[in-house]
């Protein structure tokens, strides 16, 4: 069977606890000084009440200055923030104008290969373009030529059948008087 604890007994090694002992302690001392405390508090009570008020506009106004203070110090604080935010960008803005600057590097290399290759892109269009429009015309001039010499066979074979008629009709007399 277990055995029980009693109060007062201890575990064996005849030391008390820490919280123990103040438990103790304090139940002996604390009324003794409570009940002293609360008598020397009754009856000075009008003395009391404008101690309290004088303390009460002590403490408010060491309140109302360590607020200053604080607000001083945030404002000192927000402003030494705000200028190492403007230095660290005027900084920035002195690498990416001098060039050194990776975060502006980095883009300004894939934009420039992006240009390299846009305007490698453009070229090959533009020659594409332009031997297009040779062709054409290739085309359109030699379209021009063979009509030209289809037009020409034809007024050539039309003049020759039409002089041939006009020689046939001047030998033979009957025609001749017909043909002209």
């Amino acid at each position: 069977m277990p055995s029980m604890k009693v109060e007062g007994d201890s575990d064996g090694d005849g030391d008390m606890s820490g919280g123990d002992t103040e438990r103790s302690g304090g139940s002996s001392r604390g009324p003794d000084r409570d009940s002293s405390a609360e008598e020397a508090d009754e009856p000075d009570s009008d003395d009391s009440s404008e101690m309290d008020e004088s303390e009460c506009e002590r403490r408010r106004n060491e309140c109302l200055e360590n607020l200053a203070d604080l607000e001083h110090q945030f404002s000192v604080l927000r402003e030494q923030l705000y200028r190492e935010r403007v230095s660290r960008v005027e900084h920035q803005l002195g690498e990416v104008r001098g060039g050194r600057s990776q975060e502006y590097l980095g883009p300004l290399r894939r934009l420039q290969e992006n240009m390299r290759v846009r305007i490698e892109v453009a070229g090959v269009l533009k020659q594409m373009r332009i031997d297009n429009i040779k062709h054409k015309f290739e085309a359109e001039e030699q379209a021009a030529h063979q009509h030209f010499k289809w037009v020409l066979k034809s007024v050539f074979t039309t003049t020759i059948k039409i002089t041939v008629t006009k020689t046939k009709g001047t030998t033979n007399p009957h025609l001749a008087s017909v043909v002209d």
